[in-house]
């Protein structure tokens, strides 16, 4: 569990809490302070991060030789509204995990990719991804039902980065998106240490002025001078970006959430395993008329994550909450 804290998840809120029951098995929640329900209006992103956690212990635990299994308390439909709605703060009952002692085939995922994978938003390096990488990714896709895409056309990717910018800036003038994606918002080092979560002004390769602008008065984004000004500053942080990659199926029903969140761990471990780092553009898929847009622009059905996906400088890492606080006693 040291390890799989390390898992990914949307604003780094990090919703995962564990109980142990035994010396074998332990009980997982969803706590309900650490979803997203104004921008993750379907519920499934909570759902896919589950999933994530839920596949990080099983690749973990077969580096152990054991075999960890899951049930889930309720069927995924159960959930949405339970996200959805928070009205208090509780810890959902999300599936009971047991682990088997038996012989297993280790994962090639080591300890150590969890700790070099993390989310790249410094500039890329020009280089293109490797035909052979390419296809492991698209082969890693198609075994789990998903289709991975990928663009190196410079002229659609800019395209691409100009739409997400709108997106952005039309997202954060819409107070609910606005109110609940500011709270995890994190402008000092000081405030960092001591949540251990959220979205750093470190890891978001941006300075704190520029950050607290874009928090406290987002409305200058929509004006015609100074939105300019904000783009091109906020293009420039996004620096070099040779490969825009697509991953598309299965996803917005919880069903399918849950297996798609234990696909993207392995994705995501896997471009670490080439040294690849991906920055994902949520406003892309979160945003309707971006979504359609983005339908449109590269032919490609039910994208849930676009990314800018290359080789890169080692780029910061978020903190994570310590080991005590994930682990629970009284749920």
């Amino acid at each position: 569990m040291e390890t799989a804290i390390h898992a990914p998840s949307p604003h780094n809120v990090q919703p995962w809490r564990v109980k142990i029951l035994s010396e074998r098995e332990a009980a997982l929640f969803i706590d309900t302070r650490r979803t997203l329900p104004k921008e993750d209006v379907t519920g499934s992103f909570i759902i896919l991060t589950m999933g994530m956690f839920i596949e990080a212990l099983i690749i973990l635990a077969s580096r152990k030789s054991y075999s960890l299994e899951y049930e889930l308390v309720h069927e995924p439909d159960w959930y949405m509204p339970h996200i959805l709605e928070v009205k208090e703060h509780s810890l959902l009952p999300f599936a009971r995990l047991r682990l088997v002692e038996k012989a297993v085939t280790p994962e090639p995922y080591d300890e150590r990719l969890f700790f070099k994978r993390r989310t790249s938003r410094v500039s890329l390096l020009p280089a293109p991804l490797p035909n052979e990488v390419v296809h492991d990714l698209k082969n890693l896709a198609t075994a789990w039902g998903q289709c991975y895409e990928q663009t190196t056309d410079a002229a659609q990717i800019e395209r691409i980065l100009e739409k997400n910018t709108q997106a952005l800036f039309e997202d954060m003038n819409s107070p609910d998106y606005h109110d609940e994606i500011t709270e995890w918002f994190r402008f000092t080092d000081k405030q960092e240490d001591a949540t251990r979560d959220g979205l750093s002004y470190r890891c978001m390769n941006t300075g704190r002025f520029n950050y607290w602008m874009a928090a406290r008065m987002p409305r200058v984004m929509l004006t015609p001078v100074l939105s300019r000004i904000f783009a091109r500053v906020y293009r420039s942080q996004l620096g070099i970006v040779p490969t825009i990659g697509m991953l598309s199926g299965g996803f917005w029903k919880p069903s399918d959430a849950i297996q798609t969140g234990r696909f993207l761990m392995r994705f995501w471990l896997e471009t670490a395993r080439h040294d690849l780092y991906i920055h994902p553009y949520g406003n892309m898929v979160t945003n309707k008329k971006a979504a359609v847009w983005m339908k449109e622009e590269t032919g490609v059905k039910d994208i849930w994550l676009i990314f800018k996906i290359g080789y890169s400088p080692e780029p910061p890492k978020s903190l994570r909450l310590p080991l005590e606080e994930i682990l629970v006693s009284n749920a």
